[in-house]
């Protein structure tokens, strides 16, 4: 019933690369602008969607009956996505204990519903839990109310969800709140529910909560990157959500849906199903498979289900005192030809000199890995001591080209050159001026941008899509 095994948008994706890369080369050569170059090669592989991928991250999509509840485990930190109805409390403690978990380290509420936090109580109750994040909604429910008075009472972290945050649990996972907005969009729940984008490496899982077509609109214009490999499907694959245009945007390949056998609601509708099939999306169902893992090592993942595998229960999960070097055991995506004109510095830097470049690589890989708004001494001399510095860690290289850095303000927009960041590395953007390389850019400015007494840095690709903000 499933091809769970082969990603083939990778194909396309693999055959691409190289010819864009050869595009950009040449246009460059032409213009006289470089005189040498190391040209990334992708190739697809037959090994890289292998089934047995034995990756760091493991996310389980528990079968809890008419209801919603996820566990992503890495390293053995772990974050739980709601826990189902009130009967089914008992059942998400037990499947986190068959894995040999004893704590919660993220516990997300992604809104007040009975079948999304009844099960919490007994979440709280047998594990300890390091930080809630909610979505902050006002509630009567007695449920929710009970919920916030034992967080109250144990004395746990408590965060309410907004558009733009990035949640920190694991250096290796880049957790971006895409919803709800800080204004919230009216009084319906399930439109304000928690919207994750939860990506490791070069692939994103986008975790939807029951937001439905309004949601999903407001999420069209919030410019916040919506693509993912692996889609939760929003409200259990009711018609009223997943939209055709959703899925265009998402352009996922895999979708799990959480619904109960036989449940009143019809869930999913044939409306929902028929839409992820003509948009070539592999489904998984909870009413079906029972519970449902992936695992992926940043490049690839596979997909188990109960149903045809119980042994997802005794799967190995990494320990938090085990370090793992995946990249012992990980196929790359790409290999780098080096061509015979003579080599340069790892990260390509070219003028962009007017002419369009085409988009290159994961963008979701980048992010702001530190900042310094406040520079020593006096900030008007001391230019280059002002600096926000972007670190890839993804797989594959990304071209910067056209993307923009900004302060709170976005009036000042630094447009960064054709500029190719390649996997593990960082490059250090400075405010003032100075001879660019492959570790350094520099904005030009002739005085300071970011405020002393704190600043929000914005980075948007060529597209203007914000990709990460860091304060």
């Amino acid at each position: 019933m499933h091809s769970p095994w082969q990603k083939t948008s990778w194909k396309s994706r693999s055959l691409a690369f190289p010819v864009i890369f050869f595009v950009l080369v040449s246009c460059v050569i032409t213009a006289g602008c470089l005189e040498q170059v190391i040209i990334p090669v992708f190739t697809p592989s037959a090994h890289t969607h292998l089934a047995d991928n034995e990756g760091n991250l493991s996310v389980f999509f528990l079968d809890v009956g008419q209801g919603d509840s996820t566990l992503f485990v890495i390293d053995g930190k772990t974050i739980l996505i709601d826990a189902g109805e009130i009967d089914r409390g008992d059942r998400v403690v037990s499947d986190v204990k068959k894995l040999g978990l004893t704590r919660i380290d993220l516990l997300v509420a992604t809104h007040p519903h009975s079948d999304h936090i009844g099960g919490m109580e007994k979440v709280l109750a047998a594990f300890p839990v390091g930080r809630v994040l909610d979505s902050g909604l006002p509630s009567t429910s007695s449920i929710y109310e009970h919920f916030l008075r034992i967080i109250e009472k144990n004395n746990i972290s408590y965060q309410v969800a907004e558009q733009g945050q990035v949640i920190d649990v694991d250096p290796a996972l880049h957790i971006l709140v895409l919803s709800p907005p800080a204004q919230r969009s009216g009084e319906d729940l399930n439109n304000n529910s928690v919207v994750l984008r939860i990506s490791y490496k070069t692939i994103d899982f986008l975790m939807t909560g029951d937001l439905g077509g309004e949601g999903e609109e407001a999420l069209f214009k919030s410019g916040y990157p919506l693509d993912a490999e692996i889609l939760k499907v929003g409200h259990h694959g009711s018609f009223s959500s997943t939209s055709s245009s959703f899925l265009a945007r998402v352009h996922p390949e895999s979708a799990i849906i959480s619904a109960g056998v036989d449940n009143p609601y019809g869930h999913p509708h044939q409306q929902t199903l028929d839409r992820l099939q003509a948009a070539g999306v592999t489904v998984y169902r909870t009413d079906f498979d029972g519970t449902i893992m992936v695992r992926s090592d940043g490049l690839s993942y596979s997909v188990n289900t109960e149903s045809d595998d119980q042994t997802i229960w005794t799967t190995v999960l990494p320990s938090r005192q085990t370090t793992i070097i995946e990249t012992t055991t990980a196929l790359p995506v790409f290999t780098l030809l080096t061509m015979t004109i003579p080599p340069v510095p790892a990260n390509l830097t070219l003028p962009v000199s007017g002419v369009t470049l085409p988009q290159i690589g994961n963008a979701s890989s980048v992010y702001i890995s530190a900042t310094r708004f406040d520079a020593p001494g006096d900030d008007r001399v001391n230019l280059n001591n002002e600096w926000v510095q972007l670190t890839n860690r993804g797989d594959g290289p990304v071209l910067l080209a056209g993307w923009t850095l900004t302060d709170t303000t976005g009036l000042q927009p630094y447009v960064f050159p054709a500029f190719i960041l390649v996997p593990g590395s960082s490059v250090t953007v400075c405010t003032g001026s100075g001879m660019m390389n492959d570790t350094v850019l520099f904005m030009g400015k002739n005085e300071p941008l970011w405020g002393n007494n704190g600043d929000m840095a914005i980075l948007k690709d060529s597209g203007g899509n914000i990709i990460d903000k860091k304060s």
